[in-house]
């Protein structure tokens, strides 16, 4: 393994240091490129950011994919560590730099939108079981605390944007993908113009056997697998001088949670599924609906954004102990004014908005009887109510230096009805206020030589979710009114620019530190269910480095290094220590490269992904072990066929086969920390393209 881990170091320096007589065009997929900002107030960022921003569009996202996880298209970007878990009951664990490493389901930490409309909610929560995989075209991330735009749950921020609408009458495509373990989706999507009106509307539907084997069943049959159905729809046409956008999406979900497992049972190498979990039936079945719609254009001298949007989540989630049944209703709306002005110095570039949002839950527990519903043991009704009002400002200075800085205050009220009331079980309905003011601050310079230095300090604040603040290990209802919000801030600086025409590259210096971080934890009454505390204060250092470089005319390296070091600085609990533990659930070091290549019609991509021992437990006394996996594609693109396009691609992931930890359980009762990954897997498929 660490001669594997030099080797790609060594590739890594290549990428960084390849020399500027090498030619060719700059791919249509890059990691770094000229910054955009994640778009709030767009105006002010035309030409650089005093923050780390990564941006991955084009055929990479989609071409020979499966379609059914985000790993298969988010590669080789710094700061980002995505577990995939292979279990679409929780989907995968996404971090950006520490942040989000707790997430027992879902994503949190991280604000995430989807062509501009937040799938993040206003308590923090993120599902994007939603996620139009087959139709993306552009994701954007924002690797570093954008509280001052976004405010809560913004230790960094990612922008899925899907296709555009084709400028043709009528495009149609169709793909499907076979594979190892049950895997088939099947894809289609109609687009195209009529009239002003632009449209596209996409359709998928996915089923997956999985790969952890039943051990109550033991006749060779799976635990683990699922079905995911998608629709997603947009429209878009000229309105009042701008432009509407209306975009709408559904997603009927449903799909087992083989668990994790200890050492000693990893150790019997059959990957089997938690027997608990399978006794208990731990599955999550959900129907959602969102919709969103906004408009942008021109407001006299200024220019305008207003976003409003609405889910309806219904949610019914057996997992030990308990069946939880929650009907979700929440929606917000967002409205940015901005303009630019010329000044004496240069060009001020000044903008504001306000944004509110509410969330609703109804939830019902029950007690788990084989998967099936017991007797009710918890009724609340839970509602968030959140509002902000932020400004940004720039200043493009003539001298070559840029300065930005921004403000957002936001408060955020948390209020829970008690319906289960009895003799033994008293009302503990309640409410709970937090808030936060932040700041960030940050310069860029222009160093010449199609080179920028930039450094930046950025506040941040996340709440516990609801889920996190009813979870109490005592057992009660209501909230937990020992849990905090997590407080931090960032400093962060380096450089990025080309080397010659064919090369980009970024190094990053960062340092986050955290002030009541939320941490995981089970508890033995409860196993299989997830808790936090807050841990007094703890320290994020690391360090990136990215570079993008073209190899010939017809090929392309991209490499990715973050290093991350966290550990807490204070930490006392009533029976422990943990000051100067590592902060579980991170990978201190992750090393990931992608390889291109085209001859013709006919592309091969290789992607080697190295990840260190990530401590998976407060104390520090167990570890995941490290791993290297390489996989493998190829395939042709738009090949003729009388009047259709075919692509048609094969793929290996785990070439080697390596047996590894795919993901980790933070704290986990009875030392089940590890999520094992698949073995060697294939797929195979073909996309077809008719009208283009």
């Amino acid at each position: 393994m660490t001669r594997v881990h030099h080797a790609l170091m060594l590739l890594a320096l290549f990428g960084l240091f390849a020399p500027a007589a090498l030619r060719g065009q700059v791919p249509d997929s890059v990691v770094v490129i000229e910054p955009v900002m994640v778009r709030v107030l767009t105006s002010a960022v035309e030409s650089g950011l005093p923050y780390s921003v990564s941006v991955t569009a084009g055929t990479e996202l989609t071409r020979s994919t499966t379609g059914a996880f985000l790993e298969d298209a988010l590669r080789a970007v710094p700061g980002v560590q995505i577990q995939n878990r292979y279990n679409l009951a929780v989907g995968e664990r996404l971090s950006i730099r520490g942040f989000g490493p707790r997430a027992q389901f879902g994503i949190r930490g991280i604000r995430v939108l989807v062509d501009g409309i937040p799938a993040t909610l206003p308590d923090g929560q993120t599902t994007i079981d939603h996620l139009d995989l087959a139709g993306l075209d552009r994701v954007e991330v924002l690797r570093g605390p954008a509280a001052a735009l976004y405010g809560n749950a913004s230790g960094g921020v990612i922008h899925f944007q899907t296709v555009d609408p084709s400028l043709r009458p009528a495009e149609a495509t169709a793909r499907v993908v076979g594979g190892s373990y049950g895997l088939l989706n099947v894809q289609g999507s109609v687009s195209g113009k009529a009239g002003s009106t632009g449209y596209r509307v996409g359709v998928s539907r996915l089923t997956y056997d999985g790969f952890r084997r039943d051990p109550v069943a033991d006749d060779g049959r799976s635990y683990g697998g699922g079905t995911r159905a998608v629709v997603n729809t947009s429209f878009s046409f000229p309105l009042s001088g701008g432009t509407l956008k209306v975009v709408a999406n559904a997603v009927d979900l449903d799909a087992d949670n083989p668990g994790s497992l200890s050492q000693t049972l990893l150790d019997l190498g059959d990957r089997q599924a938690y027997r608990f979990n399978v006794l208990s039936g731990t599955s999550k079945t959900v129907q959602q609906g969102q919709a969103g719609a906004s408009w942008m254009g021109p407001l006299g001298d200024w220019n305008g954004e207003i976003a409003t949007w609405g889910i309806r989540r219904d949610l019914s989630n057996p997992i030990p102990g308990s069946v939880v049944d929650v009907l979700r209703n929440a929606g917000g709306a967002r409205g940015i004014f901005r303009r630019e002005m010329d000044v004496s110095e240069g060009t001020l570039y000044f903008g504001g908005g306000v944004e509110g949002e509410f969330q609703s839950d109804r939830r019902l527990n029950f007690e788990n009887d084989g998967g099936a519903k017991g007797p009710l043991s918890l009724w609340q009704d839970e509602r968030v109510l959140g509002g902000g009002v932020f400004m940004q400002g720039r200043l493009d200075m003539r001298s070559g230096i840029s300065f930005l800085a921004g403000l957002r205050y936001d408060r955020l009220r948390f209020s829970a009805d008690d319906h289960f009331v009895t003799i033994d079980d008293p009302d503990e309905s309640g409410a709970r206020v937090m808030d936060a003011l932040s700041p960030s601050a940050g310069f860029v310079i222009d160093a010449g030589e199609n080179f920028e230095i930039f450094t930046s300090v950025a506040s941040s604040f996340e709440t516990p979710t609801t889920t996190e603040l009813v979870n109490q290990s005592s057992g009660l209802g209501g909230f937990n009114g020992a849990l905090e919000p997590q407080k931090g801030l960032t400093v962060e600086g380096g450089l990025r620019g080309r080397v010659g025409r064919s090369a980009t590259v970024e190094l990053t210096l960062f340092q986050t530190e955290l002030e009541d971080e939320l941490i995981a934890f089970e508890i033995p009454s409860d196993p299989g269910r997830t808790y936090f505390e807050n841990a007094g204060r703890s320290l994020h250092r690391g360090w990136e480095i990215s570079a993008d470089t073209r190899l010939g005319d017809a090929s392309s390296l991209r490499i990715a290094y973050t290093r991350v070091n966290a550990s807490f600085v204070s930490f006392v609990t009533d029976d422990a220590d943990y000051s100067g533990n590592a902060v579980p659930g991170l990978a201190p070091q992750r090393l990931d490269a992608l390889f291109q290549a085209e001859v013709g019609r006919g592309f091969v991509e290789l992607r080697g992904l190295y990840q260190g021992d990530i401590p998976v437990d407060n104390g520090g006394n167990f570890a995941s072990p490290s791993y290297f996996l390489m996989d493998a594609r190829a395939g042709l693109e738009d090949f003729a066929v009388g009047t259709l396009q075919i692509s048609p691609f094969v793929g290996v992931a785990n070439l080697f086969g390596w047996t590894y930890n795919s993901s980790v359980i933070v704290n986990a009762f009875g030392s089940r920390y590890f999520e094992p990954g698949p073995g060697r897997t294939f797929s195979m498929g073909a996309g077809i393209t008719f009208g283009r």
